[in-house]
């Protein structure tokens, strides 16, 4: 029986320390992202920057993004971006209704509200251990009005430099607690229904790689686990 209780233990803790040590970037980890915050230069208020996280739409189609194109980010109900994992945002017109917004809070952009999400999970697709990671992005996207999806997932066909693939770059190995920089670029496909076709859009996240906070009820199951072993041990015999 004592056989029994040492394995129990071992499996428990094993389960309840998987999630801190990771030798690179976990497929289940949580890049939590600063909120981004616009700059202003001091003299006349110009805006000159954004700190943090945040996304651009080149408006003006002239290949690059200035400040003025560039709206801030605040992380979502998921406290930003799961690797690993979809993460569908439902934004009603005027966020009246019921708001679903996983990855990022609610912007707004030309007036109206929307959203980022993942279609399909943000897979590790390459890891060097080094800090160097590229992940699948190919089923990124953006909710915005009364548009389900606006696909940016990259336009292999028309811009045959988009693969759908985001760079991720960390301060040391991308490990649990490192601080991480996230770029990705992509043109809406030329032929999307959304009406954005080739406009070009760049997401830049920064902020520090995090563990999924681990549900209440399995904390409860754990020490309840540990209560039942530590009974089991007393009963007498």
């Amino acid at each position: 029986m004592k056989k029994n209780y040492s394995i129990l233990s071992i499996g428990l803790m094993t389960s309840m320390t998987a999630f801190s040590s990771h030798a690179s970037l976990s497929s289940s980890a949580l890049l939590a992202f600063d909120a981004g915050a616009p700059v202003y230069e001091p003299v006349y208020g110009d805006l000159i920057g954004i700190q943090g996280s945040y996304f651009s739409v080149d408006t003006n189609d002239d290949g690059a993004f200035s400040p003025y194109e560039s709206i801030p980010l605040s992380p979502g109900t998921d406290g930003g971006l799961l690797v690993g994992q979809s993460q569908v945002a439902t934004i009603p017109i005027g966020l009246v209704g019921s708001v679903e917004s996983p990855f990022d809070a609610p912007w707004l952009f030309l007036g109206e509200y929307g959203a980022h999400q993942s279609n399909s999970p943000v897979n590790i697709l390459s890891d060097d251990g080094n800090g160097n990671v590229l992940l699948d992005f190919s089923g990124w996207g953006v909710t915005w009005n009364v548009i389900t999806n606006i696909d940016l997932g990259g336009d292999f066909t028309n811009f045959p430099a988009e693969d759908g693939t985001a760079n991720l770059t960390c301060g040391l190995d991308c490990s649990l607690g490192d601080s991480f920089v996230l770029n990705y670029t992509a043109h809406v496909p030329l032929d999307n229904p959304s009406g954005f076709g080739g406009v070009n859009w760049k997401i830049h996240l920064e902020g520090t790689v995090s563990a999924v906070p681990v549900p209440a009820a399995a904390w409860l199951f754990g020490s309840g686990l540990i209560g039942l072993i530590g009974l089991s041990r007393r009963k007498p015999r």
